[in-house]
């Protein structure tokens, strides 16, 4: 601490003579500067006196000298946030599309005609004019032409219904066919967030399975002890090949459920069911065909029941 202070004399002194070196410029009087010279000299002298009387102070070898400043406070500045950059909208794009008819999987019997329709909105910034075509790009084309004038002008924002004939393969499966729209100068465009994706129809052709006819069979009448039992069976047509489910329904009552698979178009008369007679009266039978026609066939039959003691 103590050359620390004397530093600052030493300090001190160098300014004190600094001022009256300063002062002869202004000041040539003899008498004033030894007057200066012999105070500044007292100075010096109480100064080290101070020094040599104070306790010494234990000195930090890595302490240095330092100037605090106080810096004023700045405001932080806000973070850059990046802005969106605009893009233009697509001149050409399509959608959304909407089916109109036959909506994806519909069931089309083979060789079928059938007229798929799309309602198109334009969602480009270009209007379409009426020489724009709709084109078949790929899959399956079933019979459809490939292309086809829109034949109207749709501005940005309008929709227009877009309609093909078409007529379903002979082939039991699923077919797929892929269309796009073409400008005048031949520019393909669809859907999609590129406007490079088509729209398309799906279907699937499968032979219509439904029951034509059906009808129950038993005999004309019924006699015995009661309970008993009263055979009856079911005659059912089919104009395909599948699984058919029914039930009787007799006095507005209905039987558990049966099944009767066909192998082919044609006509299949069904295992017999035993019905349990109760009480003497007439029976009034007729056919349910749960799948495929949720239908009841209205051919009845009547049986006259007769318990017997």
């Amino acid at each position: 601490m103590k050359i620390k202070q004397f530093m600052g004399i030493v300090f001190t002194l160098s300014l004190f003579f600094s001022i009256s070196a300063c002062s002869f410029g202004f000041n040539n009087s003899p008498g004033v500067l030894e007057v200066d010279q012999t105070s500044i000299a007292q100075t010096v002298v109480v100064l080290q006196t101070q020094l040599a009387v104070q306790p010494t102070a234990e000195i930090n070898p890595t302490s240095t000298l330092a100037i605090t400043a106080t810096l004023a406070p700045t405001s932080a500045l806000p973070a850059s946030t990046a802005m969106p950059i605009a893009t233009d909208m697509p001149r050409y794009k399509a959608g959304p599309v909407t089916d109109v008819t036959y909506i994806d999987n519909t069931i089309v019997q083979p060789g079928t005609a059938f007229v798929k329709t799309w309602r198109v909105e334009n969602s480009g910034s270009a209007t379409w004019t009426p020489s724009f075509k709709i084109v078949f790009v790929s899959g399956d084309a079933m019979g459809g032409p490939a292309s086809q004038t829109l034949g109207k002008t749709i501005s940005p924002g309008q929709s227009i219904d877009i309609s093909v004939s078409l007529i379903a393969p002979a082939t039991l499966a699923t077919f797929r066919g892929n269309w796009m729209l073409e400008t005048d100068t031949g520019k393909r465009f669809g859907i999609g967030v590129n406007s490079d994706s088509p729209f398309w129809v799906q279907i699937i052709v499968k032979k219509a399975f439904a029951v034509t006819a059906a009808s129950p069979s038993g005999p004309s009448s019924w006699s015995g002890t009661c309970p008993g039992l009263l055979s009856i069976t079911a005659t059912i047509t089919s104009d395909a090949p599948g699984t058919v489910t029914y039930y009787y329904v007799i006095n507005s009552v209905s039987s558990p459920t049966f099944s009767s698979t066909f192998s082919a178009a044609g006509t299949n008369t069904t295992s017999a069911h035993n019905y349990t007679v109760t009480a003497s009266g007439s029976l009034a039978i007729q056919v349910y065909i749960d799948d495929p026609n949720h239908q009841l066939f209205p051919t009845t039959i009547t049986i006259p029941v007769t318990c017997t003691p």
